[in-house]
C-alpha cells in the first residue's frame, strides 16, 4: 500500500505536532515541534527548517517517528492545536476585513 504523498504546502497543512515527514527518496526528514519544523537529518539536523525553493519540488510522506524521539505531551498538543486554530481564524478575519473594507485611496 502506498502512503499519501504531499507537496510541501500540503504536508505543512497535514502534519500534526510530533509527527515526522520525509521526502519519498528519504533524503530529507523533518519533525514538527512547538517552535516549528526541525530537520532530523543532514547538515542542518536539529535546526529549524527555512523554506527554500528546492523544498517546494519534493513530494513528502508521513512516517512513523523513531522510538528515540520524545513523545509530545497531550497538554502541549492541545495548546498547539488551539494556537493553530487561533492563527487560522485571525488570517480569515484579516482577509475578510480587507475584502469588505474600502481601500484607502485618496483622490
Amino acid at each position: 500500500m502506498f502512503a499519501n504523498r504531499y507537496t510541501f504546502g500540503q504536508m505543512l497543512n497535514a502534519i500534526e505536532l510530533g509527527q515526522v515527514a520525509e521526502t519519498v527518496d528519504g533524503q530529507r526528514r523533518v519533525r514538527l515541534l512547538q517552535p516549528g519544523l526541525v530537520w532530523l537529518n543532514g547538515p542542518y539536523a536539529g535546526s529549524l527548517v527555512q523554506v527554500q525553493s528546492y523544498l517546494l519540488s519534493d513530494l513528502w510522506i508521513m512516517v512513523e517517528s523513531d522510538s528515540a524521539d520524545p513523545p509530545i505531551e497531550e497538554k502541549e498538543r492541545v495548546d498547539w492545536q488551539s494556537k493553530r486554530i487561533e492563527m487560522l481564524e485571525n488570517q480569515l478575519f484579516e482577509q475578510r476585513a480587507r475584502r469588505f473594507d474600502p481601500p484607502d485611496i485618496k483622490e
